[in-house]
């Protein structure tokens, strides 16, 4: 395929990294499909993101530019993007095309001695070289490049055209039979002995009102975990959940989770509430039963309460409105079920996407309130590395400054055949230690069950 002559007039012009978009009507496969077919070549520098609507979705191979450790803070990505806005040539501007970053920032800086994380426990982004992008219907394909020279930009093109043809020529990895998993919550009367303290230190008269704290369980295969297999299970089992996975090396973090952090269009940021929670039934008059109970319990009230109050104020503060807040409705997963409140409002111009990530990280449902102090009793008392565990995943468009982000729960990091499966819950004053194990152990669930393994009461 010759090259485009709008690449090389942008090279006469002074371009020298170019972001080229075209519509491929050819391929009728999923993404997911595309994601598959990437294995082989791409294993360790692939990432997968559909929303909970399932009309829109990301799937990125290679990676033309990386940010990790200390380049992947929130001022050091967003830095990078307004560096990096004027220097791509990019040809179409639709939505979730073109020059994006996909990657997790980490949950907090937290040193650890342990890192089951890899390169990405202090956050990961990537520009990917290939991007597949499926919006209203249609499929795209992204090629990122930099090119010195004309002839290199004409090799560059010929390259990565038959490179991308290759791939989609691959045969799907085969999908190995079920596995045998080992399951194991991790330091559990330790845990209950923290939520004891929280809850105690949250009856103290003072500003603290809630932390949430997390616990981890690992899970071990007979053999090595595969991103599509689970990302297959996870998308069968699960409803109204973004799904994701990063890979960096040998690490996979991948989840099936419920809640939005931030959406920015050129026009709204829009956010969620999403707190408070309860199992669902075996039959409809059960679930409606929980979700009456749910809807109406004071305890799971004020933790919602909490984190709408301290959405609402962060985000009047990005869009410059006053918004008030509606009555929160029920959000079913097939596991659980949490009391849900959107939230919208319009954009001001001048302020940053991943500004108002960072303002609203983390929200109550995933630190505490007030958010400093939570933090600060987390980083003393909480004994786990949460890596990108409940932090931001997500995109953002270089040019455009659009993009969006969701909370990374639901959630697991593998690491060939072992795995650490993330859950967390909100302590207030009422809580009860082993009421929040349980809570803990229904959000086990999502994971546990993409990975076909069995909910089992051990500990260690």
């Amino acid at each position: 395929m010759s090259i485009p002559k709008e690449l090389v007039q942008a090279f006469e012009k002074g371009y020298r990294q170019f972001s080229w978009v075209k519509e491929i009507n050819e391929n009728q496969d999923s993404l997911r499909t595309f994601f598959e077919k990437g294995q082989k070549k791409y294993r360790g520098e692939r990432f997968y993101w559909q929303t909970p609507e399932k009309n829109f979705t990301l799937v990125g191979f290679g990676k033309a530019k990386e940010l990790t450790d200390d380049q992947a803070s929130f001022e050091k990505v967003d830095a990078f993007i307004l560096e990096e806005k004027a220097k791509i040539y990019q040809n179409n501007f639709i939505t979730g095309t073109g020059a994006i970053l996909f990657g997790g920032f980490a949950f907090d800086n937290k040193p650890t001695e342990q890192n089951d994380w890899g390169r990405m426990e202090q956050g990961l982004f990537y520009l990917p070289t290939f991007l597949l992008t499926e919006t209203d219907g249609k499929q795209y394909l992204t090629m990122n490049f930099s090119a010195e020279t004309e002839d290199i930009l004409q090799k560059k093109w010929q390259q990565l055209t038959v490179e991308f043809a290759s791939v989609m020529e691959t045969e799907k990895v085969a999908k190995k039979g079920p596995a045998q998993i080992k399951a194991e919550e991790i330091a559990v009367s330790e845990w209950m002995t923290v939520v004891d303290d929280t809850v105690a230190k949250l009856r103290e008269a003072g500003p603290l009102k809630k932390v949430v704290l997390a616990r981890r369980m690992e899970v071990e295969s007979d053999q090595p975990f595969q991103a599509e297999v689970i990302l297959q299970n996870l998308q069968q089992q699960q409803t109204n959940t973004y799904f994701f996975v990063l890979e960096s090396d040998e690490q996979i973090f991948i989840g099936a989770t419920p809640e939005r952090l931030l959406k920015a269009s050129k026009e709204t940021f829009s956010t969620a509430s999403i707190a408070g929670s309860v199992s669902r039934g075996t039959t409809e008059s059960e679930d409606e039963s929980l979700g009456h109970y749910l809807l109406n319990d004071l305890k799971n009230k004020q933790e919602h309460k909490i984190v709408v109050d301290r959405i609402i104020k962060e985000l009047e503060q990005m869009t410059g409105t006053t918004i008030q807040a509606a009555t929160p409705q029920l959000l079913k997963n097939r596991d659980i079920q949490h009391l849900y409140l959107p939230i919208e409002g319009n954009r001001q111009k001048a302020y940053r996407f991943l500004k108002g990530v960072q303002q609203l990280h983390p929200t109550p449902a995933l630190g505490g309130e007030p958010k400093e102090l939570a933090i600060a009793w987390l980083k003393e008392h909480e004994q786990l590395d949460r890596g990108l565990y409940g932090a931001p995943i997500g995109w953002v468009a270089i040019k455009e400054d659009i993009g969006e982000f969701a909370v990374g729960i639901r959630s697991a990091v593998f690491t060939g055949a072992i795995g650490y499966l993330y859950a967390g819950c909100g302590i207030v004053k009422d809580s009860q230690a082993e009421q929040e194990r349980i809570e803990t152990k229904i959000k086990f669930q999502p994971m546990l069950r993409g990975i076909g393994g069995e909910d089992r009461d051990k500990s260690k």
